[in-house]
């Protein structure tokens, strides 16, 4: 008899330690440091400068940000990289279609992300467009647009 209390006691003792408040559960730490690992990147592209609804010269900096991607020249294409286009008065770009040059998309091909912009004074939005190795859009989820005045 006295070794059966000995037996539930320590086994009591064994549950109630390993159930109690403090202790770490291991597989909850695990699964949440795997729902952090394979958490998706967000993607985006951003004006540094100029801000939304500045007022700038006819001649003005701009330069162009991009998280979740990488910035490489045009030339071929690999997932995860690409590099900018602006895109005057336009929002952004259909997804899939390939981003002509024009005097209102403007290509940054070899993987720039600054230059100057010349606009004749007025009311723009401006669109900064990411897309593929040979110009190729990621569409509107990979473009962002600002408001500016060109005085």
């Amino acid at each position: 008899m006295r070794d059966l209390l000995l037996s539930i006691t320590t086994l009591l003792i064994i549950f109630l330690t390993s159930c109690g408040p403090g202790q770490n559960n291991s597989s909850e730490s695990s699964e949440q440091t795997v729902q952090e690992e394979t958490a998706p990147t967000v993607s985006r592209v951003f004006f540094e400068s100029p801000a939304d609804g500045a007022t700038v010269n006819t001649t003005f900096p701009v330069r162009m940000g991009v998280e979740g991607m990488r910035i490489e020249p045009a030339g071929q294409v690999k997932e995860g990289f690409g590099h900018h286009h602006i895109l005057i008065n336009q929002t952004s770009w259909p997804e899939g279609e390939i981003i002509p040059p024009s005097d209102s998309t403007i290509h940054f091909g070899k993987g720039q992300t600054e230059t100057e912009l010349t606009l004749e004074p007025g009311n723009y939005v401006i669109s900064l467009q990411f897309a593929d190795g040979v110009h190729t859009s990621y569409g509107a989820s990979m473009a962002t647009s600002i408001k500016i005045i060109v005085e």
